[in-house]
This record gives C-alpha cells, structure tokens and sequence, in this order.
C-alpha cells in the first residue's frame, strides 16, 4: 500500500532534480523589504554588481515573513537566493537549515561592527522604530512612551507595529519600566500581564500597522495623530520636506542580515553579491540618497557620511533601546501567539 506514494515521491525529487539546472540560469534574485530604500538598493548596490560583474540580478519585495523561504528550502524549489533577514529569522534559520553558511573567504568577515556577522548572515543595515508626527498637524507631541500612552494630554488615535516585538517593549516603557530592566520584566509572567494590560489602557486609540511605509501613510492622511515607524522612511521624508518631529530617545533597534537561502543554485554567486554590497563603496553610494545605518564599518564611521546623514541613527544609536535578539528567539513564539490572541479578542 505505502509503494505508490513512495514511487510519486521518488518522481517528484527526480523532477525537481532535473529541473535544477534550469534554475540556475535565471537571474540571481536578491529579495528585501520593497519601498524606496530598495528602490536606492537596486540603483547602488544590484546594478552596480552587475555593471562590475556581468551577473544580472533581479530583485522583489517581501514582508520579513520567513514561512515561504522555510516551503521552498523544504520543497526544494529556491527561487530566491540572497535575502535581508531579520536577526531573530536569520538565527533560528540557520539551526534549521533555512540559509547557507556565509563562505568567509568570499565576504570580508573583518568589515563589520561588533555583532554585525553571524553563521549564516553578514550585516546589511541598522534599522529601528521612534515615535513621530506630523508638526503641521501638532504643535507638541509626545517626548517619551509614557506621553505616547497619555491620551488626554495627547489625544488622537495612535499607530504601532502588529505584533509582540517592540509593542510589548514599548508598552513596558509606557508603564515606567526603565529601558535597561525593559527585558528582565518582560521575562517574566507578571511583566508580561503587565505589558498586555498597558495595551489595554489604550486599545481604544490604537491602531496596528504591517508594512513599513503604513505609518507615514497612516500620519500624512490624518488617521492616526502619533506614530512608532521605522527611523529610516521618517528621516528620509524629512529630508524630502515633510515637517515630522522625530523623537530620538523613543528609538528601538536592531540589524538586519544578507544571507543566501539553502539549496540556491545560485549560492556563489549570491556570496559575491553579499561580499560586494557590503564593500564600502556601493554604501557610501546608498548613503548619499538614503540615511541608512551600514553595518559596515569603514561606512558607518565615516564623519561625512555622519555628518551628511544627520539624521543617520549612528547618530543616535547611544540613545535606544537594542531590540534583544535572544529574548525574542526564546520568548518569541508563545508571546506573538499571545499576541495574537489578544488581537483578536
């Protein structure tokens, strides 16, 4: 009885087998976060491979939702080959087997700042959330979370992230957790009540957000009066000429990582595309049209670009919260489940 399903599965595998060389003659795919910054990613750091290498490269967008990467790894069916993943993501891929090993001897492992490398990653770019608003609409806004929390003195709907990372941090901080014990309460079964129950508080004016440009579209059409976005698309608008207060000691962060997913027929290539647009000077290129925060070394210390990028949160870094990567890998999934549940209540 088992014969038949074992023989369809044998084809199957033969199939997939067959077809990858086939695979490997398409274009080298490289898959981040959509939106401007990867508008400028394609013109300084894709194009600029191809130009030095002759690989073509094609690029499309994603939500940093690992699960379709996990079903083709599974599948055996890679149609992406270089992704920018989360921290979390990358860490419990790599253990799975989601992402290739980074061959050192391609990328420069010597580049990066401290924590800017890992098994299966190489660092792309710091990125963090803070809370803005639009001064046109506002005079005065909220200077800490706790101000965010307070409704009547700041009265307006209010938008964060969809899901526990970073909302149930900055929930905490609303609550008076110090930044520094943010993590050993959030540990705990009665810091975690207590961060569900300051979400409570003001459930009513909240309103959660998915992709990245939501809370500048949410702040600009007026449906929210006060915002937690990520600092990159804030800085950039102002330098576009939008009148957005951005509060610095609000700031969460992290790094987000270059990796190649796990049975890629394009894996060397990938290891190229990642070695080149770690290379400081296809960055300094993306640093001219967007303030990123490279975690390249060479870049992100570099007193022009700081000086240039003002609003680069290199600058303020010292002033954040560092989002803890092995909380949320330990944590993480029975919070985002409870999370989830408290949604959708």
């Amino acid at each position: 009885m088992m014969r038949r399903p074992l023989l369809l599965a044998a084809a199957a595998l033969a199939a997939g087998l067959g077809a990858a060389p086939a695979l490997a003659q398409r274009d080298l795919t490289v898959v981040a976060g959509g939106g401007a910054l990867q508008d400028h990613m394609r013109r300084t750091l894709f194009e600029s491979f191809t130009r030095a290498t002759g690989t073509r490269v094609a690029d499309t967008a994603y939500d940093y939702n690992v699960g379709p990467i996990r079903a083709m790894v599974q599948a055996r069916n890679v149609t992406w080959d270089v992704v920018l993943v989360e921290a979390p993501d990358l860490i419990r891929g790599c253990e799975d087997g989601v992402f290739e090993r980074i061959d050192w001897s391609v990328v420069r492992r010597d580049r990066f700042l401290p924590g800017g490398t890992t098994t299966c990653g190489a660092g792309a770019i710091g990125w963090g959330v803070a809370v803005f608003w639009d001064g046109a609409r506002h005079a005065a806004g909220p200077r800490d979370f706790r101000e965010f929390w307070d409704t009547q003195r700041f009265p307006g709907r209010r938008t964060l992230r969809r899901g526990a990372r970073m909302t149930l941090e900055i929930a905490l901080m609303a609550d008076g957790v110090p930044a520094a014990e943010v993590y050993r309460v959030l540990a705990t079964p009665a810091g975690q009540q207590r961060a569900f129950a300051a979400l409570d508080r003001i459930r009513p004016s909240l309103h959660f957000w998915t992709g990245g440009q939501q809370p500048i579209e949410l702040v600009n059409a007026g449906e929210v009066a006060y915002a937690v976005g990520f600092v990159g698309r804030t800085a950039n608008a102002i330098r576009g000429g939008a009148r957005y207060d951005l509060v610095w000691d609000t700031l969460l962060y992290s790094f987000d990582y270059w990796a190649v997913v796990r049975g890629s027929p394009n894996a060397a290539a990938g290891m190229r595309l990642i070695d080149h647009m770690t290379s400081p000077a296809p960055l300094l290129d993306l640093t001219r049209v967007w303030p990123i925060n490279p975690v390249t070394a060479a870049v992100a210390n570099d007193p022009d670009v700081r000086a240039r990028n003002p609003l680069m949160m290199s600058n303020h870094q010292d002033r954040g919260l560092q989002i803890d990567t092995e909380f949320w890998l330990e944590y993480g999934p029975d919070l985002e489940q409870r999370f989830a549940s408290w949604l959708n209540r």
